[in-house]
């Protein structure tokens, strides 16, 4: 008995061992590998991100259920291949649900790249920026119906962000006529 509990044990710390080994990695870790390995870049650690993920994850403000957010300084690339190699970057790290949705590369070598994509009741968006040395990357899932909803009545946490609007003032009927220049007396 002893020896098939040994067994039982032994099997199941091997099968939970190996999981985490299994699993996919993400579209975004995929980008944060390839920004770290290819250019070398610094990542910066941001103070209390777990606190602001956490709280995020419990509030769901404007409908965003989760972030994550990854900064790099001192990248170090050649500006007229940047563009290409992250273009292919990002598709290989993206499959065929994501689609780009945003790719700007201004004079003084600025880049932006967008993904999204649906899942289910949900959009999911990653975005890159480069500039200069620095980059940050981006990840969101939020609930496009929550945001309309904050979009059109801006709390959080039920505190109003926004003054009420100014009210709309009574519009005339539009069936009437409208009368153009002065007004004529009888």
């Amino acid at each position: 008995m002893k020896k098939l509990l040994s067994v039982v044990a032994l099997s199941l710390s091997v099968i939970f061992a190996a999981m985490p080994a299994q699993a996919k990695t993400s579209e975004y870790d995929l980008i944060v590998r390839h920004l770290k390995a290819k250019y070398k870049a610094k990542k910066i650690n941001i103070p209390f991100m777990w606190l602001a993920r956490f709280a995020v994850s419990v509030s769901r403000p404007a409908g965003v259920k989760s972030f994550s957010i990854t900064l790099f300084k001192d990248l170090k690339f050649s500006y007229s291949e940047l563009d290409k190699e992250m273009q292919a970057a990002m598709r290989n790290s993206f499959g065929p649900a994501w689609i780009p949705a945003v790719r700007v590369r201004t004079r003084k070598g600025q880049q932006v790249y967008m993904y999204m994509r649906e899942d289910g009741n949900v959009v999911k968006i990653a975005l890159v920026t480069i500039d200069n040395q620095e980059a940050a990357i981006i990840q969101a899932t939020f609930s496009p119906d929550r945001l309309a909803d904050f979009i059109n009545n801006p709390k959080i946490l039920g505190i109003k962000l926004a003054d009420d609007p100014a009210p709309v003032p009574e519009t005339k009927n539009l069936q009437e006529p409208l009368a153009v220049g002065p007004k004529k007396e009888n």
